[in-house]
């Protein structure tokens, strides 16, 4: 009997070691910004740009879809100074909201923070310049992007509070300097909050700390009886 208990408490002390061992690697989820040029520009009714509300085109009816399911729609516009333009007609952004901030003059790349609270957060942006715009979406690395521009891959937008943009080229093959921003949010088809890291236990993470609280509750019994 003292032989049991002993490689009980042997076992018990082995798997709570192991169980926080393993739960300190755990996995963290990752997740990637993916982009894709479109020619033409935002807003102007072709997919994956739609026509909101059917009062005609421009950006305050604009919102994003795919497979005529609507994924987003335009939260605001800034010019290609990082000045305010307009917000959507959905919702009342101001300039007080946003952080645009140019790696250099001509505004050709640069990181953008929402700093406003209250708000829905950004899905997609979009950097206009030249005959086209890089449109930017972040996504969980397990959602199969293979084809940029499909319902699977955007329908998986992330909601996000700050990112980074890169103008197109112009057709002489140097990169253009910037028309306008776009931003694009308020509609979540998916597991949209940004989880910041958090760990997910690995399945044997799990099954370990049921092994070791189910050892703790035999040797309980043991006791009160």
């Amino acid at each position: 009997m003292k032989f049991i208990n002993t490689l009980l408490q042997q076992a018990k002390n082995i798997l709570l070691v192991s169980s926080f061992a393993l739960f300190s690697m755990s996995s963290y989820a990752g997740n990637t910004v993916v982009s894709t040029f479109i020619s033409g520009n935002d807003c102007d009714g072709s997919e994956p740009f739609a026509v909101g509300d059917g009062t005609g085109n421009g950006f305050g009816n604009c919102i994003l879809e795919m497979d005529s399911i609507e994924l987003a729609a335009t939260l605001v516009k800034f010019g290609g100074s990082g000045d305010f333009v307009e917000a959507g007609q959905s919702y009342s952004y101001n300039a007080n909201h946003w952080d645009i901030d140019a790696n250099n003059n001509d505004y050709k790349t640069g990181t953008w923070t929402l700093q406003g609270t209250g708000y829905p957060e950004v899905t997609f942006w979009a950097a206009k310049a030249a005959s086209g715009m890089n449109l930017y979406w972040e996504v969980d690395d397990s959602v199969d992007c293979s084809d940029l521009l499909s319902f699977t891959c955007m329908s998986a937008a992330r909601t996000v509070t700050t990112g980074t943009w890169s103008t197109p080229n112009n057709n002489g093959g140097n990169q253009a300097n910037l028309s306008h921003l776009t931003f694009f949010g308020g509609i979540c088809l998916q597991d949209c909050e940004p989880d910041n890291n958090t760990e997910v236990p690995e399945p044997s993470t799990i099954a370990i700390f049921a092994l070791a609280l189910g050892l703790l509750r035999i040797q309980s019994k043991r006791r009160n009886a």
